[in-house]
């Protein structure tokens, strides 16, 4: 059975957190949405998303239900000219027993923390990331660019975004991170394996990598969700006889 910790600050940016974070009634599918501060009304979007993804009659399919947070977006700027041009990015995460497949579009981001060891699960949709990838920059080169921010793909706009996707085999207490771009713009991986070396909970996790960021500077709303994937059921069962005496 998974456990889970989600923080969301607004950090030192002016205005409302356009960031929301969310998850199923049964705990198994996770969201971070990041509404898009350079568009109007990026709450309103944020917050679409996640009832599109972990809301009541999300579709049974996580990629589904994020084409589906598009759809609801353009819909909503359709119907109400006064919503103005608006979007978000988004980063969701599905558990089904010992695998776990991860959506996204645009910034927000996936790792994945195992013994000690942090993996970046997802690549932007971005121009840094396409400039990394393209003119073999590395990222430490493009986080000073004025262009760093700008995205490819996101949820809300003219085109249709095409959904990355990935599944994940998870290991015993893996923990899954999900994050909007306020913790990655202000902390290298290095820098967030730091926090959660240093932690022993996923309690702990979630807050030193949101005190960090303020540490940092903040410019940006952070949310943070850490997923702990548990035990495998056998072990759950050895850990029940050993301590009953059964």
């Amino acid at each position: 059975m998974v456990t889970f910790t989600a923080r969301t600050h607004p950090g030192f940016r002016a205005g409302e957190n356009e960031d929301r974070i969310g998850w199923t009634a049964d705990q198994r599918r996770f969201v971070v949405a990041d509404g898009m501060g350079g568009r109007d009304n990026g709450a309103v979007a944020s917050q679409r998303v996640c009832d599109a993804v972990v809301g009541p009659g999300a579709d049974e399919r996580l990629e589904r239900a994020v084409r589906a947070a598009h759809g609801t977006i353009v819909a909503a700027t359709g119907a109400d000219p006064a919503l103005g041009e608006m979007g978000s990015t988004v980063v969701a995460a599905e558990f089904h027993g010992r695998t776990c497949q991860i959506v996204w579009v645009g910034d927000s981001r996936a790792y994945l923390w195992r013994a000690g060891v942090l993996t970046r699960l997802t690549r932007d949709h971005s121009m840094a990331e396409l400039l990394q990838q393209i003119a073999g920059l590395a990222e430490e080169d493009t986080r000073s660019r004025p262009d760093r921010h700008v995205l490819t793909q996101f949820l809300g706009g003219e085109e249709t975004p095409t959904p990355s996707v990935l599944t994940q085999t998870l290991a015993e207490h893996d923990w899954i991170l999900l994050c909007s771009d306020g913790l990655t713009s202000e902390l290298v991986d290095e820098e967030i394996a730091d926090a959660l070396r240093g932690s022993e909970s996923t309690d702990e996790a979630a807050d030193s990598l949101v005190s960090a960021t303020l540490v940092a500077g903040a410019h940006d709303n952070v949310s943070v969700v850490l997923v702990d994937s548990g035990a495998e059921p056998h072990r759950l069962a050895s850990m029940w006889n050993a301590v009953t005496g059964r």
